[in-house]
């Protein structure tokens, strides 16, 4: 990674904007403590506390506006993780709505685009087309790598690019298609490797296949008033020669109160190409999942969903029962077969005191699980006790502490504190008004 780069990257996008006479600058300013105790089951306990500084800031002018969103974080007792590390999210220049039809955004983004998700260092176009009811977007720029920090070396062997277009021209119709490509250049090293039969460490230059994955994707839904709707998707893998994903589902309004739901999925897990990973065999799974809810008031809703779901050679199911109300929710679940047996119940819930200025925030979840029928049962127990406390528009301060007990823990203590601060301005950097 070449950290060096962001910087002028940041000045010439942040001059391109500051240009203009007059600016709206808007964004969210957290500082976030994160401290937690551990004590196991063999008397060992260990104590941490992480800070977190995140920025979210947008400067617009008219249809051109710079967008970033950054965190940093570092250690202050304990060590976990890295410390001292500035991750770049978002970075980008955005000029939306040229010729009242196209937007360009250009930087560090997420793409969002049907089979196409990630985030890249290039550019994103979109088009609103035939009365905007076909959206044409295609992206293309170099693949961003997990520490979210400088601009890859090398573009050209560490690369994401693809497209979608989606189409909502038939009445209660929306039909899309996707494709996606993506390239990441791994890094050699030198290791010690056994050199024969003796075992004698010897140096070893490890060079590895390039990882990557090459996907496309159909999708459709119709919407028939709001009484049905029915949707599916389609994602076929072109480097392994497979289907990828493919499910489907439909939910019924069968009166205002009381609607049913069904869906299907049939997944084999997302491998990159050349990867580790791919010399293991990935076998795929297929889960049918139907529910019921009814809404006695609409702040009082009672669901249940019941699924089964299907292994190379077994078979599981799961099911879930629960009532959700305006301040909170209660909740039982269950699992058995492959996948273990558990059973859940939880109760969570919030409410509003003074004004929405405070909000209390309580939570109850106990579990009874084991891998498998021969294994011995064991139990988990949490408690949640935090509050939302916001004085002003602009000022929010939210705490949270957290507590666990199960079978590896003797106690787990955790709590988060989070300041947060918004702000809007409009400014006038250059020609001497100040703030507005």
């Amino acid at each position: 990674m070449n950290r060096s780069r962001l910087l002028p990257l940041v000045l010439a996008l942040a001059w391109c904007v500051a240009a203009a006479p007059a600016q709206y600058v808007s964004g969210r300013l957290s500082t976030s403590f994160y401290a937690w105790e551990q004590f196991d089951t063999v008397g060992t306990s260990q104590q941490f506390l992480r800070a977190y500084q995140t920025a979210q800031v947008s400067i617009a002018q008219g249809d051109v506006s710079l967008t970033t969103f950054l965190q940093g974080t570092t250690n202050l007792a304990g060590t976990f993780g890295e410390s001292g590390r500035v991750r770049f999210y978002n970075l980008y220049l955005s000029w939306t709505n040229i010729g009242k039809a196209v937007d360009l955004h250009l930087g560090r983004q997420g793409v969002f685009a049907g089979v196409g998700v990630g985030t890249i260092d290039g550019l994103v176009a979109r088009a609103r087309l035939f009365e905007k009811k076909v959206t044409v977007t295609g992206y293309g720029g170099a693949s961003v790598g997990p520490e979210f920090t400088g601009v890859r070396k090398n573009m050209h062997d560490n690369y994401f690019f693809g497209g979608q277009v989606v189409t909502s021209a038939l009445q209660g119709t929306r039909i899309g298609v996707s494709y996606m490509k993506r390239f990441e250049e791994r890094d050699p090293y030198w290791t010690l490797r056994a050199r024969d039969t003796s075992f004698a460490p010897v140096p070893y230059y490890v060079i590895s296949d390039e990882p990557a994955e090459e996907l496309g994707s159909a999708d459709a839904r119709y919407d028939y008033g709001d009484r049905f709707t029915v949707h599916g998707r389609y994602d076929y893998d072109f480097l392994n020669t497979r289907t990828s994903r493919a499910q489907g589902g439909a939910r019924v309004q069968v009166t205002p109160e009381f609607s049913v739901n069904a869906d299907y999925i049939h997944r084999v897990p997302r491998v990159f190409y050349n990867s580790i990973f791919s010399a293991f065999v990935a076998n795929s799974i297929d889960e049918f999942e139907g529910g019921v809810e009814y809404g006695f008031t609409p702040m009082l809703r009672l669901f249940g969903r019941m699924a089964f779901v299907s292994y190379t050679d077994e078979n599981s199911h799961r099911w879930t029962l629960g009532l959700n109300t305006g301040f909170g929710t209660v909740t039982y679940a269950g699992s058995d077969g492959y996948s273990g047996e558990l059973t859940s119940f939880s109760v969570q819930g919030s409410y509003p005191l003074f004004g929405r200025t405070v909000i209390p925030t309580a939570g109850i979840s106990y579990a009874s699980y084991r891998l498998s029928a021969a294994s011995s049962r064991d139990e988990a127990l949490s408690l949640l006790l935090g509050a939302m406390v916001r004085p002003t528009a602009a000022l929010s301060c939210d705490v949270q502490g957290q507590w666990l007990t199960n079978k590896l823990m003797q106690r787990d203590l955790r709590l988060q504190l989070r300041l947060s601060y918004w702000f809007a301005q409009r400014l006038s950097l250059l020609n001497g008004e100040g703030a507005q």
